[in-house]
């Protein structure tokens, strides 16, 4: 058997192992319910509530609800603290994981995932504006998170860049919704409001930085194109 076969063969059982592990265990599952899992755990909770996160992302669980759950369960501080660890454990197995396996038919799945126009930046993004580009989109709460952490495995993204730029962009987010899931049980108080408010904030700023990004991209590709043409 050539290793080419051996390789599509493995990521064939993968992808039928994810499909049936979220249908089993995850379909359906929500901030309140992984709240009461945690604290099942006891004084090891933390520790639960780290290899959720860690774990369940890969499958393409949305971390909204992880990040509602850790405000539920450990409030704003531990909370953020704890799930920006289990974020970017997750976010380093996610990038080795793509980094690692079959490219072509990972980019292929992925290719539909993200707009357009920021799969091509991410695909064709040099190693520095890559870090810029992490950054960006990470501060964007619309943008797939699990996403972002494949795509970036398999372009020319350094690690360290992309590490530090994931940290720095899902921090503020992370903050953010940790807050509306410690508010959260008590929906009519100015608290909850204001986290409401600041998830709005989050979202034009970032998209305004995005619309930023793309015109320098643009101007930068236009530059090229006539240096080319001389």
């Amino acid at each position: 058997m050539s290793e080419k076969l051996k390789k599509k063969i493995i990521i064939l059982i993968l992808i039928l192992l994810c499909i049936v592990i979220y249908k089993l265990f995850l379909q359906g599952i929500t901030a309140q319910s992984i709240r009461d899992w945690v604290n099942s755990f006891g004084i090891l909770a933390p520790i639960a509530y780290i290899g959720v996160w860690a774990i369940l992302p890969i499958f393409f669980f949305p971390v909204p609800v992880l990040a509602l759950a850790g405000g539920l369960s450990f409030g704003l501080l531990e909370g953020t603290i704890l799930t920006l660890i289990g974020a970017m454990i997750n976010s380093t197995i996610m990038f080795l994981l793509a980094n690692v396996l079959a490219k072509d038919m990972v980019t292929k799945y992925l290719s539909n995932k993200l707009p357009a126009k920021w799969w091509n930046k991410f695909y064709k993004a040099e190693k520095k504006e890559g870090f810029l580009i992490v950054l960006i989109c990470r501060l964007i709460p619309i943008m797939p998170y699990n996403v972002i952490n494949y795509i970036s495995g398999l372009t020319n993204i350094k690690f360290g860049s992309y590490f530090i730029a994931t940290l720095i962009g899902i921090t503020p987010g992370t903050v953010i919704f940790l807050n509306v899931g410690d508010k959260i049980l008590d929906i009519r108080s100015p608290e909850f409001f204001m986290s409401i408010i600041f998830v709005v904030i989050l979202t034009i700023v970032s998209l305004v930085l995005g619309k930023y990004v793309s015109k320098i991209s643009e101007k930068k590709n236009a530059e090229n194109k006539r240096k080319n043409s001389l």
